[in-house]
């Protein structure tokens, strides 16, 4: 896909682009979060060359890592750890068409977040929580116009488990929604997370 021009501030430390994907027919999203690990690259899609140096710039943080929330979510990970010299996180049971440097089992601590499980969805699918941050990768999107929904299920793995899988996201209280697919969410955020997550 073509590099996205511009990136946005969510918050301090915490930045998100998006683009259209003709491959997938669909918008892709990414997000750059500061953790005490460093700066640390969400699902990344293609970021302009200014941009990327004026994220790193803004972040005051060194580049560290690229995670990966699924075995469906390469994308732009082999360009950006090159660029920076930094290790490919992806979960264990991504597949084997995932290149990575190190693989994690979900529920560990990954680059300075916590990572949770949702099996169900897609080989891998992993969501982070990092300070009041909540990342997915395709468990939950938010693309117009339908807005806040599950991945539609011809695309999950298992209905009865995705669905099991969202009710540990019950207890959890984030301030910020993120997703690989669709805009950031900060308000309401926790009603809207409890009511996505109901069946």
């Amino acid at each position: 896909m073509k590099a996205v021009p511009e990136y946005s501030t969510v918050r301090a430390g915490l930045f998100h682009w998006q683009g259209y994907e003709p491959e997938v027919k669909c918008d892709c999203a990414s997000t750059a979060i500061v953790t005490p690990a460093g700066l640390i690259f969400i699902d990344p899609i293609p970021l302009a060359d200014a941009a990327l140096k004026d994220l790193v710039a803004e972040s005051f943080s060194a580049p560290s890592a690229v995670v990966l929330t699924s075995g469906n979510h390469q994308r732009e990970s082999l360009a950006l750890a090159k660029r920076f010299g930094i290790p490919i996180f992806a979960p264990e049971n991504a597949g084997n068409d995932i290149t990575a440097d190190q693989r994690f089992r979900s529920g560990d601590m990954v680059a300075g977040m916590e990572s949770i499980a949702l099996p169900g969805f897609g080989p891998g699918e992993t969501a982070f929580l990092h300070e009041g941050v909540l990342i997915f990768g395709d468990a939950l999107i938010n693309l117009e116009p339908e807005g806040l929904r599950l991945l539609p299920e011809k695309y999950r793995e298992n209905k009865k488990q995705s669905l099991r899988s969202l009710a540990a996201l019950k207890a959890l209280k984030p301030q910020v929604l993120l997703f690989a697919h669709g805009h950031p969410i900060i308000g309401n955020t926790a009603s809207r997370l409890m009511v996505c997550c109901s069946p």
